[in-house]
């Protein structure tokens, strides 16, 4: 007689387990049953009954339908179509998990923010799509950007502090302080269809500025993953003798900030408004042009050999400089071309405004306790 192998199941109850950072004591305490059985059910060693599937689905808070899913893509789209509440963004970067301590702050702050969204009655749903379908490719990364622009109203224009664009569109942009290697993570809001955007306090504006709008790329593209059912990008390690580096989700979120930031259009004009020939380019004028565009002077610099607005002869020198003055200061912008920003601009207006509601005044200033205790900027 062939037995069948459900092994599958335990699998799938591991990685939700995991991706709540929480232990198998703790999952079995919440599914009301013995930690050694559900352990047998990880391992595969048993096939979980009905009753103890129901309510391991009810407690991880997905369908029954997931936790059957054989096969990872079915598992990936399963998971992400039933889930309610906001999840980690994956797609990216290397994996790798949050420190337990971040994620706990985390799911504090995200349930701050929309405590204080309820008690003010503020809108919760983005004001563009998220999912947008793109193919892909750098050409197509760059087109994605151009329609993103175009959802928001801005399409080719200058923006001066997309802290406010981003927060005016209706995302939740939340700067704070955060261990060393971690500048940025985000969560999607499934049931809102919005985000929430987690930047660390101590970058510079500019590559605070590239890691939110990275962030917006690493959605668009975990929602079209889901929606075709099917990861689009290299992750295959790429063959030693082969020049061309792998086109991976982090590349591609990369280049879908890059163009955000400085549409090909919008420097095209800023350069032939000016009549700024390509051997005319000084160290002074790229600082001073690139502080319009909100970016770094390499950042810069790399767009305008990109679209050939420079002379070729002009760039290494111009790069030496600008690695110069980030050798000295730590990575640090000329302080007359950097970007100011406001950072925490609508989270501490939903504070200010719940302090005005009766009923919400001793939830508000519970809020802002814990806003306080991440060190949650007030500007």
């Amino acid at each position: 007689m062939m037995t069948l192998d459900l092994s599958f199941i335990g699998k799938n109850i591991r990685k939700l387990r995991r991706q709540r950072n929480w232990s198998i004591a703790k999952l079995a305490a919440k599914a009301g049953m013995n930690e050694v059985p559900l352990g047998r059910i990880e391992r595969g060693v048993n096939a979980p009954s009905a009753s103890v599937t129901y309510r391991l689905s009810k407690v991880l808070g997905v369908s029954i339908d997931t936790l059957f899913a054989e096969k990872e893509q079915d598992f990936r789209s399963l998971q992400h179509e039933s889930l309610l509440e906001p999840f980690l963004i994956t797609a990216g970067e290397k994996e790798r998990e949050l420190p337990s301590r971040v994620l706990l702050a985390a799911h504090e702050l995200i349930d701050s923010f929309q405590a204080l969204e309820d008690i003010c009655n503020a809108r919760k749903i983005a004001g563009i799509p998220l999912f947008v379908p793109f193919d892909p490719t750098i050409k197509e990364m760059e087109t994605l950007s151009e329609k993103i622009r175009n959802f928001t109203g801005i399409k080719n224009g200058i923006v001066f502090d997309y802290f406010e664009l981003f927060e005016t569109l209706g995302f939740r942009v939340i700067v704070l302080s955060l261990p060393k290697k971690i500048e940025s993570f985000s969560y999607y809001d499934p049931l809102n269809h919005n985000a929430f955007f987690f930047l660390m306090a101590r970058l510079n504006p500019e590559r605070q500025l590239f890691r939110l709008v990275y962030e917006l790329g690493r959605i668009l593209i975990m929602t079209n993953a889901i929606r075709q059912n099917t990861n689009p990008f290299q992750t295959a390690p790429v063959p030693e003798d082969s020049k061309e580096k792998p086109f991976t989700a982090h590349r591609a979120a990369g280049r879908f900030a890059a163009t955000f930031l400085m549409p090909a259009k919008a420097v095209n004009n800023t350069v032939n408004q000016l009549g700024i020939k390509q051997k005319q380019w000084s160290y002074e004028l790229l600082l001073r042009i690139k502080h319009r565009f909100g970016v770094s002077a390499e950042a810069f610099l790399y767009r305008l050999d990109e679209l050939d607005l420079i002379d070729k002869s002009l760039v290494g020198p111009l790069k030496n400089k600008i690695h110069e003055y980030y050798a000295k200061t730590g990575f640090g912008e000329p302080d007359s071309s950097r970007r100011l920003l406001t950072p925490n601009g609508r989270l501490w207006d939903l504070v200010l405004t719940g302090k005005e509601s009766e009923e919400g005044k001793e939830e508000v200033s519970a809020i802002e306790d814990t806003l306080k205790k991440f060190n949650v900027v007030k500007k």
